[in-house]
């Protein structure tokens, strides 16, 4: 009986160690995976110093996908917390609003000088007021009506971040100077600045939801996704961004539909 009872004893205090282990591991994941961006972040302005233009290019792209799982993790793990979103938001700043300007700026916009820094400057600037904005709003107790929860109040950094890579991504792509040309990537540098300090509604992630029956399909989707990176990865990154623009006034439409039949429900109400 005493040999059971140490065997048992044991296996509680193993128990209560790997529990111990897996909150310090679950308590430190979201803000590791945050850190992880902001170093692929800062190694896309490094390899965009070393001409290494695809890579550089890349890296924003997973420094983008890692800042959509950041968050997601942390609220399914219970982390979230006021210091992992400061931090997100200064990763935010460095790998979306400067390393994309930075990378422009030394492949193609610098010839127009002054002109060039001032168009990268200011599309710096309104990343660094998007975010400032949407950290207000989070913090903001004021209620939210139901039809804007499931939209963002102009486009997210790092969807802005995409959308002005997108002339080096089809340069990638079709080999086609004509991308590379500084007014185009100027220009592209201003619309996107100016659409993550809109106030256009566009679509937030929180409106995926995977229902149980559809988890096949969405795996086989994800799986497809995969496969179409792997074999024709600018192609198929290039027509995810202009998808992306094209759901831009769709989702403002989709809002003032929504907004419209929540104000008739209150009326009725």
């Amino acid at each position: 009986m005493k040999n059971k009872d140490s065997i048992d004893q044991i296996g509680e205090n193993g128990d209560a160690l790997l529990a111990k282990k897996s909150a310090t591991l679950a308590k430190f994941l979201p803000s590791t995976i945050t850190i992880s961006a902001f170093c692929f972040g800062l190694t896309s302005i490094r390899l965009a110093l070393f001409y290494s233009w695809e890579l550089a290019v890349l890296c924003i792209f997973v420094a983008a996908l890692l800042d959509a799982l950041d968050g997601k993790i942390a609220r399914l793990l219970g982390q979230s917390s006021q210091f992992g979103a400061e931090l997100d938001s200064l990763s935010d700043l460095v790998c979306f609003g400067v390393a994309p300007s930075v990378i422009l700026f030394l492949k193609s916009i610098h010839i127009l000088g002054s002109a060039g820094w001032g168009a990268c400057m200011f599309f710096s600037i309104c990343c660094a007021l998007r975010l400032a904005r949407f950290n207000v709003a989070q913090l903001s107790n004021e209620p939210v009506p139901e039809c804007e929860k499931k939209y963002f109040s102009g486009v997210p950094a790092p969807a802005g971040a995409i959308i002005v890579m997108l002339p080096m991504v089809l340069f990638f792509e079709t080999g086609c100077y004509t991308f590379l040309n500084p007014m185009f990537m100027t220009c592209c540098l201003l619309v996107s600045g100016m659409l993550m300090i809109s106030t256009l509604k566009t679509f937030s992630s929180k409106m995926i939801e995977v229902a149980n029956g559809s988890a096949v399909v969405t795996l086989l989707s994800i799986s497809l996704l995969v496969i179409c990176l792997i074999t024709e990865i600018w192609l198929t990154i290039s027509t995810l961004i202009l998808v992306y623009l094209l759901s831009i006034p769709y989702g403002s439409y989709k809002y003032s539909r929504a907004k419209k039949a929540e104000e008739a429900t209150g009326e009725k109400a």
